[in-house]
């Protein structure tokens, strides 16, 4: 399985690393508009390929993208202080939507799993650009918040 992150940020090269640790994907291909960034994210990843199930790892535009089973977008702007997740949504609407454009014309159909934010508004948006069925296009949806809930409780 190939799997793509687009977005070589905190997220995207974590998500790259834990898939990396995992054995998931025999292949794992970064993208971002920054390809310098991407291109060492995955460079620092395959550094590691000694200690675990040897998978190709490679970083930059689109092109690497080709033929991915799925495709993880992590892409977006930050939230800025005193902002709303409503205003963040416009840019990052479009940078998900541009995502999905670009890795439908190098992969045929993959399934797209959605991290940036916010993440339920803009799964709609991708699934909707995609035309894909509701199945194969995922949010991680309430996922963090889950996960913050459970560290106040503990």
């Amino acid at each position: 399985m190939k799997v793509t992150v687009i977005g070589a940020g905190m997220v995207g090269s974590s998500i790259a690393y834990a898939t990396m640790i995992k054995g998931i994907a025999r292949e794992i291909a970064l993208v971002d508009v920054n390809t310098e960034l991407a291109a060492g994210q995955a460079m620092d990843l395959s550094h590691g390929n000694a200690y675990v199930r040897p998978v190709k790892i490679s970083g930059g535009s689109y092109d690497v993208s080709a033929d991915s089973d799925v495709v993880v977008i992590t892409a977006g702007r930050p939230q800025k202080v005193g902002e709303s997740r409503l205003q963040l949504l416009k840019d990052n609407a479009e940078i998900v939507e541009n995502a999905v454009n670009e890795s439908l014309s190098f992969s045929k159909e993959p399934v797209f799993l959605v991290v940036s934010n916010p993440v339920d508004v803009l799964t709609w948006v991708a699934w909707k650009k995609s035309g894909f069925p509701r199945n194969r296009v995922i949010g991680s949806g309430t996922t963090l918040d889950t996960a913050r809930l459970r560290r106040e409780v503990v």
